[in-house]
């Protein structure tokens, strides 16, 4: 009797254990540096980044992650991400998902020269607790990155939630119920579509407080896509769409994508999309022509134009991000110079949800001039504040989102860089 409670007793311990392993979903975490207050006030002043816009009150810890998460075929895949842990914390912490903008270069290093990297550092160090996904297929992920896509990009975000959760137990990390979402470029889709899935999960450890995604391309079918057929300072956006889109549902009836690019892109673009990818953005953009469409073979551009149920633009349909109503308050942050992502995106998200009765809901121009770059930092710099206001006062709609003397600097500090754009037509960003 006794032998057989034994073998009852361990049956029930490993099947425990397997249930708790098959819920796991962290792999691995690796501290890989930390930043003092010391080492940070330094970097501020290397970068002439003033306190008064980027506080510093931690010291920080980085750490390297891996996780599971579920991929487009149900099944579950690494993926990989950064954490920016605040230390010396006397009270639990918000916590701030930063959704990078687009790459299809895999291998990624923490760095302190990332401006993006940089965004999650000063986010952590000011009182959040900061998460930057990789997505799936870029960093130590596996398989290939699907761009613009709503539910790998979604998922990427909320398995990483998942895993921080597991971690958090082990280092001690206290949050509290505040859950913060931004992202730039491709992050501003991702970031709301990691909004729009996390209210459809309604997991009540993972309720978004507030949203706030900059300068997304949210409607895939309007007038994004004219862009693809006229000179276009980012031509890769095409490709990386066909290829992605083929990958995630078979858009079209052929066992090898690249066979729908005109020579000599369809033997020229698999060495940057297939394999290690160790190629950057601008190697990409060099070879494809000024006009994105060229590079299409003539009958697929036919068919999209002409066909309405072409399944390549009922795809896109469905990784629209502006026909739902958030219940947690966004801010769309853009600038209406910008002639990468078209401003008219956030704009037209914004009449949508106006129109599907939302209320809280912020319509943010940054700048009448700025390109898709040079927007970048005043859209963080909004979007802090933004965040700033539900974490220290909650949702008071009478607060502004700006304190009236940060407010003046920051115009002037806006002045002088849309003059230096003016003037030099240099899209470069200023973080």
């Amino acid at each position: 009797m006794k032998k057989y409670l034994i073998i009852v007793f361990f049956s029930f311990v490993s099947q425990f254990a397997s249930a708790e392993q098959k819920d796991s979903f962290l792999v691995s975490y690796t501290l890989v540096k930390t930043h003092t207050q010391k080492s940070l006030k330094a970097m501020w002043k290397k970068n002439k980044l003033p306190t008064m816009f980027a506080p510093i009150r931690h010291d920080v810890d980085i750490y390297e992650i891996t996780y599971r998460g579920k991929w487009v075929d149900g099944s579950m895949r690494l993926a990989s991400g950064i954490y920016y842990v605040p230390k010396e914390v006397k009270k639990p912490l918000p916590t701030m998902v930063f959704c990078h903008g687009t790459e299809i270069f895999k291998g990624r290093k923490i760095s302190d020269n990332d401006a993006q990297q940089g965004i999650s550092l000063g986010a952590a160090t000011s009182g959040y607790y900061s998460l930057f996904p990789d997505y799936f297929g870029i960093g130590s992920g596996e398989g290939n990155h699907l761009y613009q896509h709503a539910e790998s990009e979604a998922n990427a975000v909320i398995y990483m939630l998942y895993a921080i959760d597991e971690l958090n137990k082990k280092l001690n990390a206290k949050t509290n119920e505040q859950l913060f979402l931004t992202g730039y470029s491709q992050g501003g889709h991702a970031s709301f579509a990691a909004h729009k899935y996390l209210e459809k999960l309604n997991d009540p450890r993972f309720q978004v407080t507030a949203s706030s995604p900059m300068s997304g391309a949210y409607d895939m079918t309007g007038d994004q896509t004219k862009f693809m057929f006229q000179k276009y300072p980012r031509p890769f956006y095409l490709p990386y769409l066909l290829v992605s889109y083929q990958e995630a549902y078979k858009i079209l009836n052929t066992s090898n994508i690249y066979a729908i690019f005109k020579s000599p892109y369809d033997t020229l673009l698999p060495n940057y999309f297939e394999g290690e990818r160790k190629h950057g953005l601008g190697d990409l953009n060099s070879i494809l022509p000024e006009i994105p469409k060229d590079a299409i073979k003539d009958d697929y551009i036919s068919e999209y134009t002409n066909n309405p149920d072409f399944t390549f633009t009922k795809r896109l349909k469905e990784n629209n991000l502006f026909d739902w109503k958030p219940k947690a308050p966004v801010q769309l942050c853009y600038c209406q110079g910008d002639r990468e992502v078209s401003y008219l995106n956030s704009v037209k998200t914004y009449e949508e949800m106006t129109k599907n009765g939302k209320t809280d809901i912020k319509l943010n121009n940054l700048s009448p001039r700025l390109d898709h770059n040079t927007c970048a930092l005043f859209a963080v710099m909004a979007t802090v504040n933004f965040f700033d206001r539900y974490k220290y006062h909650g949702k008071n709609p009478k607060l502004k989102d700006v304190p009236p003397f940060k407010k003046m600097l920051l115009g002037i500090l806006k002045k002088r860089i849309e003059k230096q754009y003016v003037s030099s037509k240099s899209d470069k960003a200023y973080f």
